[in-house]
């Protein structure tokens, strides 16, 4: 297994082809690729997210600092109550998200356009339990936003179920290049696939 730090995009393309997943290769279309780091803390940013396109035959590829599950707010705090908090399933989810709004505050990729999976953690406790018994399907606002305009290590109360970039600049910037992609190129769905560093 790699370091979460040492994948590089060719790994991440390699994943996928083993899995079946797609790899988007339409020009201006983003490949969007989370890792879920093997460390069960789950009040660090300690993910990772790979995006890359192709435009004019040049592939652009950017590697971000995110979390890929709920701080310990939600945990504790749960916002769907007795169902317990979500925390999104690996696996490829295709077209599930558009550009929007995200709560009214900040510009983001807004799962709005098809289902996802989420475990159910009930115990509200500050560990994630990742029972396949609690998987639930739905439209949950799994969102791609980033945390503060304050740069912070803590994820807290900055993700529910959310997939969250810790770096604001860096966020807004991919949003950006997402806007102009989806002008350019006629297109408003994203997709996301999630891995796990085990697969690695």
């Amino acid at each position: 297994m790699k370091q979460i730090n040492d994948i590089t995009v060719e790994d991440v393309k390699s994943v996928l082809t083993k899995k079946g997943y797609r790899i988007f290769t339409d020009i201006g279309v983003p490949n969007i690729v989370g890792i879920r780091n093997v460390n069960e803390s789950s009040n660090q940013f300690i993910d990772r997210c790979w995006v890359w396109w192709t435009e004019n035959g040049i592939e652009q590829s950017h590697n971000y600092t995110i979390t890929t599950r709920p701080g310990f707010y939600y945990l504790e705090n749960p916002i769907a109550g007795n169902n317990g908090t979500g925390i999104l399933v690996p696996n490829q989810y295709i077209d599930c998200w558009e550009l929007g709004m995200h709560r009214q505050k900040q510009f983001a990729l807004c799962q709005r356009d098809g289902v996802v999976q989420v475990y159910r953690d009930n115990d509200k406790d500050d560990i994630l339990d990742l029972d396949p018994k609690t998987i639930q399907k739905g439209y949950f606002g799994v969102d791609m936003h980033h945390a503060g305009l304050l740069d912070t290590d803590i994820v807290n109360n900055w993700s529910a179920a959310c997939q969250v970039w810790r770096y604001h600049i860096a966020h807004q910037d991919l949003m950006q290049s997402f806007k102009a992609l989806s002008a350019k190129y006629g297109y408003n769905k994203f997709s996301y696939t999630l891995l796990n560093q085990v697969d690695f």
